[in-house]
Formats: structure tokens, sequence, C-alpha cells
């Protein structure tokens, strides 16, 4: 049995959990979605797909809404979802499950792993506390994947729209004048959206906040002018398990 696992990460807390799930599965690889941004069409072969993401507000990262858009399915794949999050996942399968269904297919499985945030903060203890933990939830997660179950994620009636719906600056990501001009951020960020002039990196507006370029700039100059003020400088993290190299795989970028 063949599985695919479609991975985006920002951070490396759902990247150290796609490993996990694969380490679990048999004949299972995973595969960046940054990767294939530029793929007009992208067929899936497989007998298992799975989605493993970060949620933001209750939603899906644009960038899978993006390449999930292109996907160009071989039959009908068991399709499941593992998403990490700091609050509430909301109703980011039904989101999901509604996404497929455009493509022909439909969600059979949902669960979540709670981790450390990527933009709201939580006390260094409660970071360990979830950090320690994700071996044994993942575990568990593979223990219910392995019989296949056939959940029914379709929503009622059609999920809003949330701030994460479409690509935006809305947090207003910039550099400071700490900024060395190292390109770390050109290269890291998973939408291609940020570009070095004259030595300054320049962000656009095909932004969807996933906060890649800020967690991972060694300068710490890239800050959040329209966030509110406790998370505008807020302390970076990444997985500890996690290189910048492991988020550059993902995107197909290898680290100079």
């Amino acid at each position: 049995m063949k599985t695919l696992i479609y991975c985006f990460s920002a951070t490396g807390n759902s990247l150290t959990t796609a490993r996990l799930l694969a380490a679990g599965l048999e004949n299972c690889s995973v595969v960046g979605l940054a990767s294939l941004l530029e793929q007009e069409t992208i067929p899936v072969e497989a007998d298992a797909v799975g989605f493993v993401y970060p949620v933001y507000y209750g939603d899906m990262p644009h960038l899978m809404r993006r390449i999930i858009s292109r996907m160009t399915f071989t039959g009908h794949p068991y399709i499941f979802s593992v998403c990490t999050r700091k609050g509430h996942h909301g109703d980011v399968a039904a989101r999901l499950d509604t996404l497929l269904r455009q493509r022909g297919q439909h969600l059979s499985f949902s669960r979540h792993v709670p981790m450390p945030g990527n933009s709201r903060l939580s006390p260094p203890e409660k970071n360990a506390e979830m950090l320690s933990a994700q071996e044994d939830t993942v575990a568990a997660i593979l223990q219910d994947l392995r019989a296949f179950p056939a959940e029914d994620h379709s929503p009622e009636t059609a999920p809003q729209l949330t701030p994460v719906h479409e690509a935006s600056n809305m947090r207003g990501m910039e550099a400071e004048d700490n900024c060395v001009g190292c390109g770390t951020c050109e290269r890291a960020c998973p939408m291609q959206n940020i570009r070095l002039v004259e030595g300054r990196p320049v962000i656009g507006d095909d932004c969807i906040s996933c906060l890649t370029c800020f967690h991972w700039c060694p300068q710490e100059a890239i800050w959040m002018s329209r966030a509110e003020e406790e998370m505008q400088r807020r302390f970076k993290y990444h997985h500890p398990a996690v290189t910048l190299d492991d988020i550059l795989a993902l995107k197909g970028v290898r680290h100079e």
C-alpha cells in the first residue's frame, strides 16, 4: 500500500508530526507542499493520502488551498488529515472536506496534535509539555488511522471565510534596520513572496501568515507591524528537532 503525506510546516511542528506518521505507516513518503507551488497540475497516485499542516484561524494555510485546487487524483484514495495547533482546531476538517469534494474526493479521518504556538504565546512549561507529549499523541493517532475509519466531515453549511482564506500580508511582515541581507527569508518563504532589493528584503502581499521568515531570521530582523503588540516581536520558535535545512528541503531548496 502506497501512502503520500503532503506537509506544510513553518516551525517544524507539522514536519516532525509528518515524519512520525510516515515512520509508522508502510511505504509512506512525505512531500513538501511548497515544493509543488510552480506546478499547474499535480497528479496524485496513492492508495492513501494524508495532509499534515498547522491550523491558522481555524483554517488551513492558504498554500494548501492553492495546491489542492490543482490536484488530480487517480481513483479514490483514503484521505486523512492531521493538523497541529496551539488553540482550538476549529472546523478545519470541514473546510478541507469541502475543498476535497471540489476535486471529487472526501476526507475520511481527521485528528489534531497540540503543539507550541507559531503566533500566540504560551508559557515555556506548557510548550515543554506539548513537545513531550507529541510522540505519544501521534502514536495514538496511528493506532486509529491503521483501522481506516470512515468518518463524515462534510459540513451542514459552507464554512465562512477566514482571514487566511486568501493570501495577504495582513500582519505587516517587514524587515528592520538590523537586517544584514543574508537572504534566509527569501530562500525560506514557501510562497516565494520575498525578494532582496539592494540587499534588503521586500515582502509582498502573496503572504500566508505562516511566520517562516519571522521565526528563521538569524538576525531577528523580521517583525509583524500590524499584529497585536504582544505578538509583534514575540520570541522566535522552532521545533528542537528541526533545522533551517529541513524547512528549506520542504520547498526543494538547499541551504547554501
